[in-house]
């Protein structure tokens, strides 16, 4: 078994197990809520998920290699964003040079402060990346 990563023509992606790219697309079907794109094997991905006490499992954290390929290979135009806005910003204080992002009060409160030029870049972004496989 594999674990692929598929691409949703609306920008969303969908990560499955499966033997190969048909069984993973036919397992996506109940998921996708449009059209697969591309399907891409990954070499690792790390999610980890939180019961809360409302009995429903969130998923909070992603390591830096999962993000940085999913940004590489499914996701170019947020890379770029991204990586102009830290370039000019810099990274938040709460983030790990050895440990796994987590999606935390300290890292939200780090994205609040950014400026409306880089909302405005990143909000471009995912525009072009819901779009960019749009008929």
């Amino acid at each position: 078994m594999s674990i692929y990563v598929l691409r949703l023509r609306d920008g969303n992606c969908v990560v499955a197990n499966a033997p190969n790219e048909d069984h993973a697309r036919k397992n996506v079907e109940p998921l996708a809520a449009s059209e697969v794109v591309t399907v891409r094997e990954l070499d690792s991905f790390v999610a980890q998920f939180v019961l809360n006490d409302n009995g429903e499992l969130s998923a909070i954290l992603l390591d830096r290699a999962t993000i940085a390929d999913l940004h590489q290979h499914e996701y170019p135009m947020l890379k770029a964003a991204n990586a102009q806005s830290y370039s000019d910003f810099g990274a938040s204080e709460s983030d790990s040079k050895t440990e796994a992002i987590r999606f935390n009060s300290p890292a939200r409160r780090h994205a609040q402060g950014w400026d409306e030029r880089d909302q405005e870049i990143l909000r471009y972004a995912v525009e072009q990346e819901r779009l960019r496989f749009a008929h």
